[in-house]
């Protein structure tokens, strides 16, 4: 039964989704003669974030790492790394996202746009639990995504991401809120709250332990279904023209299937970050 909903709700939202993108035509048309006129600049961000957070999700212990973080933007495209968007100020939706988009409509209020980015998946190395289980292979993930500015400063936003290789990554759903409070010209919070779905290929994936396996952990197989909510806060403030830093701290929380896994020994998680980026257009 709960398999049932979890593929219904994943459904759902590739429904609305589309249904949005069906309302677009002069929305998209306003926005393509815009860009046209002003024509399309070149806008990029350079620079490095170092982060705290949990081996894997459901995991007790902790990793910290220091990565570099770009994003370059031409008109309705953008490539950038994880995190790269934050300092491009996309928020904290897009700031987990990386791999190459596109915006395929776009108006003062509404944004559609599809993604394809690389799913580095997960072996044992990450955690000691994880010793013994297949790894979650690496695949190539397809998304399309869609944002909606309530007001100034409310907007929600939903996703669907697909792995597009045939690697058993499945598909995942997500919904969130935000509010973005600009403290002054120079500094903007933003605060944000989400749920993820699932599918049980890609719970299987990230929670499950097969029957007959090398892991000593007992056989579990999850269902469809909300497998996560998460809440956040980030900061960012323009140093000058072109510096900025950013600050975030984000908590989870793993639901049904996923909490109850074997590989889930603490089914809540927080992750902080701090980062400095140059930013330009051109």
């Amino acid at each position: 039964m709960r398999s049932a909903t979890g593929l219904i709700c994943l459904r759902s939202g590739v429904l609305a989704l589309a249904s949005g993108f069906a309302q677009l035509p002069a929305w998209a048309q306003d926005s393509a003669a815009t860009d046209e006129s002003a024509g399309p600049r070149l806008h990029y961000a350079l620079g490095a974030i170092a982060s705290n957070g949990p081996d894997y999700a459901g995991g007790d212990g902790r990793k910290s790492s220091l990565r570099p973080a770009w994003a370059v933007e031409y008109g309705r495209f953008r490539l950038s790394t994880s995190r790269g968007s934050a300092f491009m100020g996309h928020g904290l939706g897009s700031s987990r996202e990386s791999g190459a988009s596109a915006t395929l409509a776009q108006s003062d209020r509404f944004s559609l746009s599809a993604a394809l980015r690389i799913d580095k998946g997960r072996d044992g190395t990450d955690a000691p639990i994880l010793v013994g289980l297949p790894s979650v292979r690496s695949t190539l993930r397809a998304r399309l995504s869609a944002g909606y500015a309530m007001t100034d400063r409310w907007s929600v936003g939903a996703g669907v991401s697909q792995d597009i290789l045939g690697r058993e990554g499945g598909a995942q759903l997500s919904a969130s809120v935000g509010y973005t409070w600009p403290l002054s010209e120079q500094t903007k919070v933003t605060i944000g709250a989400g749920g993820s779905f699932g599918d049980r290929a890609y719970l299987r994936g990230r929670f499950g332990v097969p029957a007959g396996g090398a892991s000593p952990l007992p056989a579990f197989e999850p269902r469809a279904g909300l497998y996560s909510v998460d809440g956040g806060v980030e900061v960012m403030s323009a140093i000058n023209r072109h510096w900025v830093i950013l600050g975030s701290a984000r908590v989870s929380q793993l639901k049904g299937d996923a909490r109850r896994s074997p590989l889930t020994v603490e089914p809540a998680g927080y992750s902080i970050s701090v980062g400095l980026a140059y930013r330009c257009c051109r």
